[in-house]
């Protein structure tokens, strides 16, 4: 394009006055002008400042010593302005766009070929020149802003794209987190409790206790591998997994205490109020919270005595286990910094609710306290 530019002001350069050749000093000096636009307007795009200098210097000396414009000079003016809208910027544009406004209205109004006519006529004629730039002048602005809404929308939609992978990646990781957090629940208290009963084992020597011991390592072993069965079924289902119904409730938490008194826990269950008036996605978070806080006394408070609560108010659901000091708890419990711990709070935190940790300031036992709203609808 720029190629053809250069090449159509040269054209109209060979066919204007005076003519290009080297008989005479004017025609040559015409020339090299001629031939110094059109090679300056071969990079307009590529170095415009350049070009552009070019171009006002060359149009000055044809001014200076020629004197009278024309058609050539015409056309450079209107491809120089309305480069200068497409390609320079700030105030560099618009004092390109004066100069040649001023030079074209002088070299006009001054030309020779006026110097009969009437001041109306000079005047109409500058008019002219300077409707023509203006012309030009329109089309770069215009240009210009369609050339910055494109970039713009490109820009926004690279911008989109950028914001839809950093939202993939972070749903990537939320479900890996969450595919984390449900395998260390459904397996973190089935394999401690298993744990916990086979090397209960090396100590028994009654044959029935034997059985009985051998027989919840069976149960808790195929009821750890159903939980996994079924986690994986939802995770590979098409659907969304938060959407699948819960499988287990407050109403388990006293298979979970039956469990911990089998492996020779003291452990002890109150509930007030009735668990059928809790909204089953609040049951289940309960259900994973309370079975957590006791798969924690399990791995760092063994033989201590556990007190688990729930009271159920009339939008909310308390539970509570409370476990008197084993020994020496273990550096993880007492930061309360373990990723069960994490996992506690943002289980209750997707409710509005609120998990504490820590020990009781009156008894110093520890306790691990969730608090679970729901909805009056």
């Amino acid at each position: 394009m720029d190629v053809c530019t250069a090449v159509l002001v040269l054209g109209i350069g060979a066919i204007s006055h005076p003519t290009i050749s080297f008989h005479t000093a004017e025609q040559a000096v015409y020339s090299l002008i001629v031939f110094g636009c059109a090679v300056a307007l071969v990079f307009r795009r590529a170095m415009p400042l350049f070009s552009l200098a070019s171009v006002g210097a060359l149009l000055l000396v044809h001014l200076v010593i020629l004197g009278d414009p024309n058609v050539f000079a015409a056309a450079a003016c209107m491809v120089a302005v309305y480069t200068s809208q497409t390609r320079l910027t700030g105030a560099t544009r618009w004092l390109y766009t004066v100069a040649i406004y001023l030079g074209a209205c002088v070299a006009t109004f001054g030309s020779s070929l006026l110097s009969d006519s009437e001041w109306t006529h000079r005047v109409l004629t500058v008019a002219g020149a300077a409707a023509l730039l203006s012309v030009a002048t329109l089309t770069g602005v215009i240009r210009r802003h369609k050339r910055e809404q494109y970039n713009n929308a490109l820009a926004h939609v690279a911008s989109l794209e950028a914001r839809r992978e950093a939202e993939r990646k972070l749903a990537a990781a939320q479900e890996r987190a969450r595919i984390a957090t449900e395998m260390h629940d459904v397996l973190g208290h089935s394999l401690n409790t298993i744990a916990m009963q086979a090397e209960g084992l090396r100590y028994l020597t009654d044959p029935d206790s034997v059985d009985r011991s051998l027989a919840d390592l069976g149960r808790l072993s195929r009821q750890a591998v159903d939980d996994v069965r079924h986690l994986i079924d939802v995770l590979s289902a098409q659907h969304d997994p938060e959407c699948e119904p819960p499988t287990s409730s407050l109403h388990d938490v006293a298979a979970i205490v039956s469990d911990l008194g089998c492996a020779g826990f003291s452990i002890r269950l109150h509930i007030d109020g009735e668990l059928a008036d809790v909204p089953g996605h609040v049951s289940f978070t309960g259900y994973r919270i309370a079975q957590e806080a006791l798969t924690n006394v399990l791995k760092h408070a063994p033989g201590a005595s556990v007190t688990v609560r729930i009271v159920v108010a009339t939008y909310s659901v308390d539970v509570t286990v409370l476990n008197t000091p084993a020994g020496h708890a273990s550096a993880d419990q007492a930061r309360g910094s373990g990723h069960g711990i994490t996992g506690m709070r943002e289980r209750a935190h997707k409710l509005g609710g609120t998990v504490t940790v820590g020990p009781d300031p009156q008894t110093h036992a520890w306790r691990v306290t969730a608090t679970l709203p729901w909805s009056r609808s």
